[in-house]
């Protein structure tokens, strides 16, 4: 179990390192000095990341940081036996006792809310990876789509110019191509039918495009936040596992074993 001093006066870390002297990683506050066998910062943060933590026990009594498992100094001393001197309230045993239980329980029920959360993280992740593949599939249809529509768009161009063709010759031959001019004017009419559907066809075809690519944005989004969830789910399961050494420590101090 890693632990921090937030304190401003040498005196108050002093009374710790008899206890905790092997696990305490730093002590840090403002203006704090001091020879200790372990860093000393001036800035809280600082020690935080140097060396990060998951109980801080405060001295100073403002310390503010949802990140740990805050412990007021006074009651860390209770808990060690370590304040007599100073009168402190000695705590039973039979507190030492239901602390454990009760911090064993809650930890537990916070455990088994984590394992449900990785559960519905790793469904999240399986989701977001078929819609990435459907996201996938459906560009490369639209691909293929338009290479169809390219040729139909080609066959409907010479289509017309057949036609035009057509009605040129018929009207060159005079009365005997008249006929044949009726049938290359339903063929242009055709080709112009056929270049306005596929007018249609690729605005349609450009809107499937428009949400396919908020399809792919979104799927992005749940695999980025899937690995924040991921992130912070471990996070917690740090800080549940320093509670149940701690939860373990309340036990040994009940049993009257040194913590």
């Amino acid at each position: 179990m890693r632990i921090g001093i937030y304190a401003d006066d040498p005196g108050h870390v002093a009374k710790f390192i008899n206890d905790l002297a092997d696990r305490i990683m730093w002590a840090a506050g403002p203006a704090l000095e001091g020879d200790f066998p372990f860093p000393v910062y001036n800035d809280y943060d600082l020690a935080m990341e140097i060396a990060p933590v998951a109980i801080v026990i405060d001295c100073i009594g403002d310390l503010q940081d949802p990140g740990v498992f805050i412990v007021p100094a006074a009651a860390a001393l209770s808990l060690l036996g370590a304040g007599k001197e100073q009168a402190v309230v000695p705590v039973p045993d039979t507190a030492f006792s239901a602390a454990s239980s009760q911090l064993r329980a809650s930890v537990d029920k916070i455990s088994l809310g984590l394992s449900q959360l990785h559960t519905y993280s790793q469904r999240l992740t399986q989701v977001g990876e078929a819609l990435k593949e459907a996201a996938a599939d459906i560009a490369g249809d639209l691909e293929l789509t338009n290479r169809i529509l390219d040729t139909i768009k080609r066959t409907a161009k010479r289509s017309k110019i057949i036609g035009l063709n057509s009605a040129i010759e018929a009207a060159r031959v005079g009365e005997e191509g008249k006929g044949f001019a009726v049938v290359a004017e339903e063929i242009k009419t055709l080709a112009d039918d056929s270049a306005q559907s596929l007018l249609n066809i690729e605005r349609i075809l450009e809107g499937i495009q428009q949400r396919s690519q908020v399809l792919t944005e979104g799927t992005s989004t749940v695999a980025e936040l899937t690995v924040l969830q991921q992130q912070a789910a471990a996070d917690i399961e740090a800080m549940m596992a320093a509670l149940k050494e701690l939860g373990q420590d309340f036990k040994q101090l009940d049993e009257g074993q040194p913590a």
